[in-house]
């Protein structure tokens, strides 16, 4: 639309546009709708993926060359490299992060009874996806895979490649979606703080669509300032959910129930909170 305006800052402000109407869904319910979507973008993404490592094959040794990287005695696929495993850790754990709008889901589901079974398959889904991208782009580019697989994907197929410009829209679509569901809670938490203060109804929804309107425009902010997107996502995984997801369920189960757990569930829970804790310092110390 505006030529001198690059492509990444026209899908930063195209997104920020998009996600300004999601102020306005203010129950879980409405916002599922928004969450098919994603799912189904996610599932697009996933599958596009896998079919370019399936057609393209192992184009390793060709990516080096024209970047002209030197191989080396590992090759194209080093299998092991000790000092990715900080942000790894702290990837892994922001990939599992959506522990914030679990609670506001399972108010908001028709059969609240089939909770677990649906935590169980989201979790497995997540998990399988995580493979087949990680494998994919691995196999693809080895050592040289970038961040974002859709990177090198779209590096090595040519700006003029359609089917790279429909996946990066997916790869936008299905972030768009995650955040509003993630920053639910969020904006609930800071409606919560100013209720007692608000005369009616007709100004709290006025003020929670402020809030979140607030929270869209620090994203973008982050967005624009913050280089490395790997590196912002570890450190939130490390910092954030390494102890939410982790180290406090663990410390929580142990304080509520430690009197009645045999000793090898209490030592499970004492490996995930020493283990949790310490990838949390490390990958901390070392991201920074």
């Amino acid at each position: 639309l505006f030529p001198n305006v690059s492509v990444e800052k026209h899908m930063i402000y195209v997104s920020f546009v998009l996600a300004v109407p999601t102020a306005l869904l203010r129950t879980p319910r409405l916002l599922s709708y928004l969450s098919a979507v994603g799912t189904c973008a996610t599932i697009c993404v996933v599958s596009a993926v896998a079919g370019s490592a399936i057609y393209s094959g192992d184009i390793s040794e060709e990516v080096a060359e024209t970047r002209g990287v030197d191989l080396g005695p590992s090759g194209t696929h080093m299998l092991w490299e000790t000092s990715g495993l900080p942000i790894a850790f702290g990837l892994i754990a922001y990939t599992f992060s959506g522990h914030a709008i679990i609670p506001s889901i399972y108010s908001s589901m028709a059969r609240p009874q089939d909770y677990e079974k649906m935590i169980k398959f989201t979790f497995a889904a997540v998990t399988l996806c995580c493979l087949v991208v990680a494998l994919s782009g691995y196999y693809m580019f080895g050592n040289q895979v970038d961040d974002q697989i859709t990177l090198s994907l779209e590096r090595n197929s040519g700006d003029t490649n359609i089917i790279m410009k429909v996946l990066t829209w997916l790869m936008i679509l299905t972030a768009f979606s995650k955040f509003t569901l993630t920053a639910f809670p969020l904006a609930l938490g800071f409606e919560e703080i100013v209720a007692p203060i608000v005369p009616n109804d007709s100004v709290m929804e006025f003020i929670s669509s402020i809030i979140k309107l607030t929270l869209i425009a620090a994203s973008l902010a982050v967005a624009i300032f913050v280089p490395s997107f790997s590196v912002l996502c570890s450190l939130v995984g490390l910092i954030c959910t390494m102890y939410v997801s982790v180290v406090f369920p663990a410390a929580a189960h142990l304080k509520m129930f430690g009197n009645h757990l045999p000793l090898w569930e209490k030592l499970i829970d004492w490996i995930f909170i020493i283990s949790g804790t310490g990838m949390a310092i490390v990958g901390t110390m070392y991201s920074i």
